[in-house]
């Protein structure tokens, strides 16, 4: 029996896709790997209960407990978590990068968390594999670190089959429920930090309703910055604008299939779940053409300069105003979000440890 040990970030981290991606593809492999595969999920052990204990716990003890779990194989879930590679045998360890987010947008302070991250990438490229979840990041690794590209695989993520469109009368218990307005509704799903570019899409916002004062944005997941705020009440949205914050998966679901356009404008995406997510709901989607969201979207939505809010306004415009459009936006999306199943990502995965193993997986 050839163990393959996932290494898993611990709850506490509270990084919600990389949770998702670690128990679908751990439930994925399950099923799909062969019977002398045994898959194994570890979680490393609780922070210590003291300030930034789950940092400095990450940091100084959790190479030393990776070293005495690993398996014939090992597969860390996430590149922050890189740094167990000085605890692993790097020859036998793959790991997930699912972006390079921090080396791109470091942050102005060199704090404790960024200088963690440093350690976790180095860790990282010690590794004789990495699965990247797009040829995006895939190309960023090759080129800026020199990294061998023949040791850099792609295997896209998958959305769940829960993502799906509803009955009608569901969507609406989500409106009375949330005392939504009776408007055209636009969508964003994630955090606020910069690379998420809220601000480009506020601006949109105000050019819009110019055109259409009967469409309010609804942003969920993010807390809104004091500098977001003072944009939203510079541009007179104040009505316009509704932060739900963090929200069930269910009440997601809801919200997708409520939204008219589902509006994505980041400067850089790793791979991009929320847009996956809208078409998997059979909502039209509006993104940025940057970084990996054209593989993501494909042609299955308007892709638009994310640094020109004119164009991101004409584009959900379009939609908005043209019926047949966004019907056939509807048809395509639910046609290009079947492509992406978390068993297609399981077995290009079980792939990469087919070649590690020498062919004995």
């Amino acid at each position: 029996m050839i163990t393959v040990a996932l290494f898993r970030d611990h709850p506490a981290e509270n990084w919600p896709s990389m949770a998702r991606y670690a128990e679908r593809l751990a439930g994925a492999l399950q099923r799909l790997a062969p019977p002398h595969l045994s898959i194994r999920s570890l979680v490393p052990p609780d922070p210590w209960p003291i300030p930034r204990g789950l940092l400095l716990r990450r940091t100084l003890t959790y190479p030393l407990w990776s070293r005495r779990c690993q398996g014939d194989l090992n597969h860390v879930l996430d590149h922050s978590y890189g740094h167990l590679l000085f605890g692993l045998d790097p020859e036998r360890t793959v790991v997930t990068v699912h972006d390079i987010a921090p080396l791109l947008f470091p942050g102005k302070r060199l704090g404790m968390s960024r200088l963690t991250w440093q350690l976790a990438w180095k860790g990282t490229l010690r590794a004789r594999c990495l699965i990247a979840d797009s040829n995006f990041t895939r190309q960023l690794i090759v080129e800026r670190f020199s990294f061998p590209p023949e040791r850099v695989v792609v295997a896209p993520l998958g959305v769940e089959l829960a993502f799906r469109p509803l009955p009608r009368e569901a969507v609406e218990e989500l409106r009375r429920r949330y005392a939504l307005p009776d408007a055209l509704l636009l969508l964003h799903v994630g955090h606020t930090q910069p690379r998420k570019n809220l601000e480009g899409l506020l601006h949109a916002l105000a050019i819009v309703r110019r055109r259409n004062s009967h469409v309010v944005l609804l942003q969920v997941g993010g807390v809104p910055t004091a500098r977001q705020r003072a944009l939203v009440e510079s541009l007179g949205l104040r009505d316009a604008v509704h932060f739900l914050g963090p929200v069930s998966e269910s009440d997601l679901i809801a919200f997708y299939n409520l939204a008219d356009v589902f509006v994505f404008p980041s400067l850089y995406e790793g791979f991009g779940f929320p847009p996956l997510e809208a078409m998997a709901c059979g909502t039209p989607v509006v993104a940025s053409h940057a970084a990996s969201l054209p593989e993501v979207v494909g042609d299955a939505g308007l892709l638009v300069d994310p640094c020109d809010p004119e164009a991101m306004a004409e584009a959900i415009h379009r939609v908005l105003q043209d019926p047949e459009l966004a019907e056939e936006l509807r048809r395509r999306g639910l046609e290009r979000a079947r492509q992406f199943t978390w068993e297609r990502t399981a077995q290009e995965t079980l792939a990469v440890y087919e070649a590690m193993l020498g062919g004995r997986a």
